[in-house]
């Protein structure tokens, strides 16, 4: 067995907390809050492209041509169904779930978080940017 398997092997026996410190060291981040499956996964991706290289350029180059396939960067931020977004506006508080197609606000189905965010603030503003989902503040 060679070392990449032997880790790998490691990682489909390791409880979470050790996953938690093993994607620590290895991505220099804090472990996202996702499945402890999920974890594994990325964490075998994160060792096997240390090991093997990452996406070749021609891979990268077809993924960012097929918006279906798009890698995102971490200058955005995916939100999945369930999460909830808060807000302080003006010492009033704003809360936000996003759901499989658009978000409710206020007992209320909207279509895009800037929709929300100019309801509140009542100006232009970006539904990303006002939830603190971008690196702009």
């Amino acid at each position: 067995m060679t070392r990449l398997e032997v880790r790998l092997d490691a990682i489909r026996e390791m409880p979470l907390a050790e996953l938690r410190s093993e994607w620590q060291a290895q991505v220099k981040s804090s472990a996202p809050n996702i499945s402890v499956k999920l974890l594994r996964l990325g964490l075998a991706w994160k060792i096997q492209e240390k090991a093997l290289g990452g996406l070749s350029r021609d891979a990268k180059r077809e993924l960012s041509e097929d918006p279906r396939l798009a890698v995102t960067t971490g200058s955005s931020r995916q939100l999945t169904s369930g999460t909830r977004l808060v807000r302080d506006w003006h010492g009033q508080g704003h809360s936000v779930t996003v759901l499989e197609e658009g978000f409710v606000y206020d007992g209320q189905h909207w279509s895009s978080l800037t929709a929300i965010a100019r309801h509140i603030t009542g100006a232009k503003w970006s539904g990303p940017r006002f939830f603190g989902l971008t690196g702009a503040s």
